[in-house]
């Protein structure tokens, strides 16, 4: 019996965005007149991966990266792999981080340092340490989260009230000196008008996971709540309510302002000495 292999032809780059990529790779290679092989040589990886690349399983970034540069696509592939990226966040994360984009109020409660808020070392070591096996591409992730950012800078940024349980000043994520800039970033992001930080002392009740409100331009309220590796938006009323009177409750408990900055100062002190 005779295996059929699919023709190239056969490939429809419109099924999706995974096909796009492959198509475009095979269409910018054979342009150049090279074979899969040919590639595989001026990218350092195999024909294998080529062919894989070529029929749906895009290349991780790094790979994406190398055959980027080595057909002159000038970050044309780069940019695909990032938008799929994207695409495939958790599906329970997609819509808040959409709507997390164009609130014009975001209060949250937070077991770490909140993304929004994290510099590139502080995202990078949580990162690296949920992926214990070395599955994801963590320099893009981390990309990613920065680019995020990019809210807190524009002509209207959000209204950003954060409450942060106290433990996360003292636990130590990445190293004393990721922990000391960190503290330092908080401390510069508080001086904004529009960011507020405020402690949640340890001698507080302990709240299991995050819990983040958003409120759009047209004033809809939604709420988010994760654990480890699971999470739920929610934008019904009652669901929204509850969460909101978790919050109100920690907001009640938490230090003020100016008190929460000292405590943030004398932290980051400590991993200074420590260092």
């Amino acid at each position: 019996m005779r295996w059929h292999m699919p023709a190239e032809s056969e490939i429809d780059s419109s099924e999706s965005l995974e096909s796009f990529i492959g198509a475009m790779i095979r269409r910018e290679r054979k342009a150049k007149g090279w074979r899969q092989v040919d590639l595989a040589t001026r990218a350092y990886s195999s024909d294998t991966r080529i062919s894989e690349a070529e029929t749906g399983m895009p290349p991780d970034l790094k790979l994406g990266r190398a055959i980027d540069d080595a057909l002159d696509l000038d970050g044309a592939l780069v940019a695909l792999l990032l938008i799929l990226d994207r695409l495939g966040v958790r599906d329970y994360a997609a819509d808040f981080l959409r709507d997390q984009e164009r609130a014009r109020a975001i209060h949250e409660y937070s077991l770490v340092v909140p993304g929004l808020l994290q510099t590139p070392d502080y995202a990078r070591a949580i990162i690296e340490f949920a992926d214990p096996a070395g599955q994801r591409d963590v320099e893009a992730d981390v990309a990613l989260r920065v680019q995020r950012q990019a809210v807190l800078t524009g002509p209207e940024p959000p209204w950003v009230w954060v409450l942060l349980d106290e433990a996360v000043l003292h636990r130590v994520t990445g190293s004393r000196r990721v922990m000391r800039d960190q503290l330092a970033h908080l401390l510069d992001l508080a001086e904004q008008r529009f960011i507020h930080v405020q402690v949640v002392p340890l001698h507080c009740a302990a709240v299991p996971s995050s819990v983040s409100l958003l409120t759009a331009p047209d004033g809809a309220r939604t709420a988010y709540t994760e654990g480890f590796i699971t999470g739920r938006y929610m934008v019904e009323p009652a669901d929204v309510d509850l969460f909101q009177r978790i919050y109100d409750q920690l907001h009640a408990e938490a230090e003020g302002v100016e008190a929460s900055r000292e405590i943030i100062r004398t932290a980051m002190r400590t991993h200074d000495e420590r260092a």
